[in-house]
């Protein structure tokens, strides 16, 4: 007969086993996880590549960029500055016969004829000038009229001649050129709609802003008064330089819609490449009128030429007004 062991036993001991397992088991865990522990505490990976810079210990700042935001770092947008040459060609290039197409010739006598009678050129005043419509003949609605030539638009800049020259007689004898220069300005100022500006500076030496100022006048009945005043005030001296004026009349605000350049003789040299370059932006036409006649053939080449490039490349007219019966 075989002896065996109660039941009650086989389970106690059974039970222990598993107890000293599970316990083995933990030890062990625990003895890995703590050699782990200490093999990371020994061990540094150095990415020397991707140093982000900085000493020991500096924070690094991560930005997060978008697919658009990236394609701009990798192909920046090149930026570029846009500048201009300023080119100063040979303002005396242009042969006389091209004039022709451009230019027009009156005498004295036929520009007497066509200022308004009721305009006094012998000195005075203007009370024979009709104030209430401030009229007198010349230049009506939205644009102005000086020595024949047509301009449009509502502002109108006039550089005008009053050298010593200016005193000379005509071919009549009976005005001076600054006596009928005065008559035609008149006329023109006279002449604007209400509504329009205008500007007059005299030149001789030094510019003559007839009010004194930089700025624009309404063409009001008193202000036409007022300038035509002022005109009458005025004798001519001094030389013909005419570039410090037009410098005045390109820094008005608002810009001329049409300036008037008027001269008796040649003017410096220098002038028609300036006023270009002053103007090269603007592109503001300017209607020269050359009054009289010149010492010599040659001078009145030379001016008709200035004259005539400075308003052919500004898009004006150019005009000359002959001592004389035509």
């Amino acid at each position: 007969m075989v002896e065996t062991e109660p039941i009650g036993v086989e389970k106690s001991s059974r039970r222990r086993f598993i107890e000293r397992a599970t316990l083995m088991g933990l030890g062990i865990s625990i003895l890995v996880h703590l050699v782990i522990l200490l093999i990371a505490a020994f061990v540094t990976i150095d990415f020397g590549f991707a140093d982000a810079g900085g000493e020991s210990g500096d924070e690094v700042d991560f930005a997060i960029l978008t697919q658009a935001d990236l394609a701009q770092t990798a192909s920046p947008e090149i930026q570029y500055e846009s500048f201009e040459v300023a080119i100063t060609p040979n303002e005396m290039v242009v042969d006389i016969d091209l004039l022709a197409e451009t230019d027009s010739d009156q005498s004295v006598n036929e520009l007497a004829d066509s200022i308004a009678p009721s305009l006094n050129t012998g000195g005075g005043s203007l009370t024979s000038i009709d104030t209430s419509t401030g009229s007198a003949g010349a230049g009506t609605g939205d644009g102005a009229s000086f020595f024949g030539l047509e301009a449009q638009g509502r502002r109108f800049a006039y550089i005008v001649d009053v050298s010593g020259s200016m005193n000379a007689l005509t071919g009549d004898g009976e005005q001076s050129r600054w006596e009928l220069t005065r008559s035609e300005l008149m006329s023109s100022i006279h002449g604007l709609d209400e509504v329009a500006e205008f500007y007059i500076v005299l030149y001789s030496s030094a510019p003559i802003p007839l009010f004194g100022n930089a700025d624009w006048v309404s063409a009001t009945p008193s202000s036409k008064q007022l300038a035509g005043n002022g005109l009458f005030g005025i004798s001519p001296a001094g030389g013909t330089k005419p570039l410090t004026a037009f410098s005045l009349v390109f820094s008005l605000q608002p810009e001329p819609d049409a300036i008037y350049f008027m001269s008796d003789g040649l003017v410096e040299t220098e002038v028609p490449t300036l006023v270009r370059q002053m103007n090269r932006r603007k592109k503001i036409p300017i209607h020269c009128i050359l009054f009289g006649e010149l010492s010599s053939q040659n001078e009145s080449t030379a001016a008709k030429n200035m004259m005539s490039n400075i308003a052919k490349y500004s898009g004006g007219k150019f005009t000359h007004i002959r001592e004389g019966t035509p």
